[in-house]
């Protein structure tokens, strides 16, 4: 899913759709200061509704192996920003025991591997992409996270608050999803 997707639709949601035809998003105008600040708020309010997503609905996963000599491990190692260390294993596959602390963890040493999740980057351009959650959240999704967010900045708080119920109601409801969920047949006497 691409940020311009989410912009776009929320463009078109808060009733600008003159913001639709500008450079910044694929058109021939030149945006106006306004237009650009109006970009720069959604484009804030995206990062902020992915970080909630990626946070208490839908946790992205990273496996990756490191190296320890002393068995401390800084999370600045990490090749993404650790949210919650899940499973740490040695190079046999056994779990080993950690314990972690503000700035770093520490196990045992030598070449483990580290099973946590994480914060997805901040997007920066509208032509980057929403990391990790294709399949997982709508388009329409991301967009009533982004509305709720966005409208307050405007002082339309009655209508973030629809829009954050929206989006509760949906993420709660995609969160929970059984595919291919069937009751069996039974006789009742």
């Amino acid at each position: 899913m691409k940020v311009l997707d989410v912009v776009k639709l929320t463009a078109f949601y808060i009733g600008q759709k003159d913001l639709l035809s500008t450079t910044s998003l694929g058109g021939n105008t030149a945006p106006t200061e306004n237009q650009t600040q109006t970009l720069d708020e959604i484009k804030a309010c995206v990062n902020d509704v992915v970080e909630t997503i990626a946070l208490l609905y839908f946790p992205l996963r990273y496996e990756e192996n490191i190296t320890t000599e002393n068995g401390v491990v800084n999370f600045s190692s990490f090749s993404k920003a650790v949210c919650e260390i899940l499973e740490v294993r040695d190079k046999l596959g056994f779990s080993v025991d950690f314990s972690t602390f503000p700035t770093y963890l520490k196990t045992s040493a030598g070449e483990l591997r580290f099973s946590y999740h994480y914060l997805p980057e901040k997007v920066e351009n509208v032509s980057d992409d929403l990391e990790g959650f294709e399949e997982k959240v709508s388009l329409r999704l991301v967009a009533s996270g982004v509305l709720s967010r966005y409208y307050p900045m405007q002082g339309m708080f009655a209508d973030a608050e629809s829009w954050q119920r929206a989006f509760e109601r949906t993420a709660l409801a995609l969160q929970n999803r059984k595919k291919n969920k069937m009751i069996r047949k039974r006789r009742w006497l």
